[in-house]
């Protein structure tokens, strides 16, 4: 599955085994995989010359933020915030981009209809101005928590490097739990809310940042509470105007910034409320504008390249009750996966190759979108479009 992952991602595998031709080259269990896996490359590889990945969505890594950052007391490390964002993604079957937080120059930011800041809280003046300028120029954002609160040399702001992109202020200094965390209450409809029935209320995050009030609010905090005893677990103040997400919209902009660690939050509870509630704020965020989606069960990865050879589109599949640890030990099949792409202007596909399964599957055009199936997925699969 590294294999897969490695391939699928873009990267170049190197298949080696330290100390093979020493003591350890008594165990020769390791070669008989590698040789079926490069032989199968082998035969497919014009496929794997990739030119350009397909995604419109991004998601900013911030490699100083990871190194320098400390986390409020208790919310464990910074990688959590990736990882729940991550998890989110996979759940919603997002195509999606890592772009390095030094890579966010107009040139390379203009492919993304939206990008996605998981508490990247050190952002230098030039990096906060150029997503001004992408926003500007009709791009997206989401950020959460204390995203642009800190310089490039871990100095706390003020106020909000991105405060005025967001149209937020800072109200206060990071708040924690007492027990409970905090919640949201629904104060209006509005897309990222979809699903939501038969209640007020929805999860919040364990910290967040205050802000001050902004007009029409889509969710509003409700302060956490102590758990126990159990006489005194209930909200002391129902109802506020602090904001629990902040939505706005620029011209083509969509604009969303939730104060609270809510993917730190989900990642570490597994609420099932706060990953609805990022799906549907990326759906919103990006306008319905997806380049591919793909219906059916089970959690997958996916990613989809222009190749020279026309398009491939790699799917892993996680469904496995180990899909957070290291080792795999059985795969779990998943399938049919309903496909559907848009092709872009001028785009002829001839066939459709399943390279795994080492057959054609049938396709059709409708409304410049080409629509077919992947009958079954056991660990990995590339639909492979031929234009050439």
């Amino acid at each position: 599955m590294w294999m897969n992952e490695t391939v699928a991602s873009g990267m170049v595998p190197w298949y080696h085994f330290i100390g093979a031709e020493d003591g350890l080259g008594e165990d020769r269990r390791w070669q008989e995989p590698g040789h079926k896996y490069f032989n199968w490359l082998a035969r497919h590889e014009r496929h794997f010359f990739n030119k350009r990945p397909i995604a419109n969505l991004g998601v900013v890594m911030g490699q100083r933020t990871h190194l320098f950052y400390k986390p409020p007391p208790s919310a464990g490390s910074i990688q959590q915030y990736m990882d729940g964002m991550y998890y989110a993604l996979l759940e919603g079957r997002f195509l999606f981009d890592f772009l390095h937080e030094d890579d966010l120059g107009a040139e390379t930011l203009k492919k993304y209809k939206g990008l996605i800041l998981p508490n990247i809280a050190l952002l230098s003046d030039e990096q906060c101005r150029q997503l001004q300028a992408y926003v500007e120029a009709g791009g997206s954002l989401l950020a959460t928590f204390e995203t642009s609160m800190y310089t490039e040399r871990n100095e706390r702001r003020n106020e909000f490097g991105l405060a005025e992109v967001f149209g937020i202020q800072k109200a206060g200094d990071v708040i924690g739990t007492n027990g409970n965390a905090f919640y949201a209450r629904i104060e209006r409809k509005h897309p990222i809310l979809d699903g939501f029935h038969d209640t007020n209320w929805i999860p919040g995050a364990e910290f967040r940042i205050p802000v001050k009030p902004v007009g029409e609010p889509v969710l509003s905090v409700v302060p956490g509470y102590v758990a126990y005893p159990p006489e005194l677990s209930y909200p002391t103040r129902p109802h506020t105007n602090e904001p629990a997400v902040v939505v706005r919209e620029r011209g083509a902009s969509r604009l969303v910034y939730f104060p609270g660690d809510i993917e730190r939050s989900m990642w570490r509870s597994g609420h099932t409320d706060l990953s609805h509630l990022l799906q549907n704020t990326v759906r919103w965020l990006l306008a319905g504008d997806t380049p591919i989606s793909i219906e059916g069960p089970g959690v997958i990865e996916s990613f989809a390249w222009e190749t020279e050879a026309g398009f491939a589109l790699h799917v892993l599949n996680y469904t496995n009750p180990a899909m957070h640890r290291g080792w795999i030990r059985e795969f779990f099949p998943i399938g049919p996966q309903k496909v559907r792409m848009r092709l872009p202007t001028g785009q002829r596909v001839k066939r459709i190759e399943l390279l795994r399964a080492e057959g054609d599957v049938p396709f059709h055009l409708t409304n410049g979108f080409i629509e077919f199936t992947i009958p079954k997925v056991v660990d990995y699969e590339v639909a492979a479009l031929h234009t050439a």
